[in-house]
């Protein structure tokens, strides 16, 4: 028998991980693939309608649907992939007896599943826009927006390691780490676009990697979309590969204390 490489057996168990995880969210009901697409795409589709229909919101020059759209479904895959794997390890701890089983192959494995669930949403949110209300939904500059999601994710998935520790050690921390993404979906601009705020105020979200990752996001997306001066691609994967950095070796500091929780 042939031996497999380190390699071949992570991608085996992350698959594996993939198809478990995909089981469990569904459930054994042939509706729970149905149910878990429509609560984000009900929740998505109601803010459209309260904010650019009923409320008349609007932004020049722009479909507000399709800009609004085009920032929120990237913030949930973000914040999806930072909580999933925050409960990552005491989701799957039985799984840590076998040997071939890592965290670090959870936390990939759950990554995976908010990408393609999210990448799905916003291919079915889209195409309805498009189709059925004749809204422009092309991407203006593909690469510029594979760019800027990518740097969301890896700055997801950093956060998520950390707030993974964070959360083992300190498990009266879920809630309120939940309760902290509220807020920062508010000051990412997701709702309203960035150059209505004032500039004593907007100098001060400018912290936030959220806010440039979106707006990096409808950039790429409409053609002539007003960049406002602060706003870089540069200091969010900055941003990225720090967190990133700081949540692997905390990760590698701390990983037998996460098993032995």
């Amino acid at each position: 028998m042939k031996l497999r490489t380190p390699w071949q057996i992570s991608r085996s168990v992350i698959f594996a991980l993939v198809l478990r995880e995909m089981q469990t969210r569904f459930g054994a009901r042939r509706m729970g693939a149905f149910w878990m697409l429509f609560e984000p795409i009900s929740h998505v589709a109601v803010m459209v309608l309260i904010i650019a229909v009923i409320r008349g919101r609007h932004a020049a020059g722009f479909d507000y649907p399709v800009f609004l759209l085009a920032g929120m479904v990237p913030f949930f895959l973000m914040r999806n992939i930072s909580l999933k794997m925050m409960d990552s390890v005491s989701a799957n701890k039985s799984l840590f007896a076998y040997p071939n089983i890592k965290p670090f192959d959870t936390f990939v494995a759950r990554a995976i599943i908010e990408c393609a669930l999210s990448f799905s949403l916003y291919v079915i949110l889209m195409a309805a826009l498009g189709f059925w209300a004749n809204y422009d939904v092309g991407i203006a500059s593909p690469l510029r927006w594979i760019f800027a999601l990518g740097t969301g994710v890896i700055f997801a998935f950093g956060l998520g390691l950390i707030l993974c520790v964070v959360a083992e050690i300190m498990p009266n921390s879920r809630t309120f780490i939940r309760i902290l993404f509220m807020p920062l979906y508010l000051l990412a601009g997701i709702i309203f676009p960035i150059w209505t705020i004032p500039s004593k105020y907007l100098e001060w979200l400018l912290w936030n990697p959220y806010l440039h990752i979106v707006d990096n996001l409808r950039y790429s997306v409409f053609d002539n979309y007003p960049r406002v001066e602060g706003v870089s691609f540069r200091y969010p994967f900055e941003c990225a590969l720090v967190v990133l950095f700081v949540g692997m070796a905390l990760y590698r500091a701390k990983r037998r204390e996460l098993l032995a929780i």
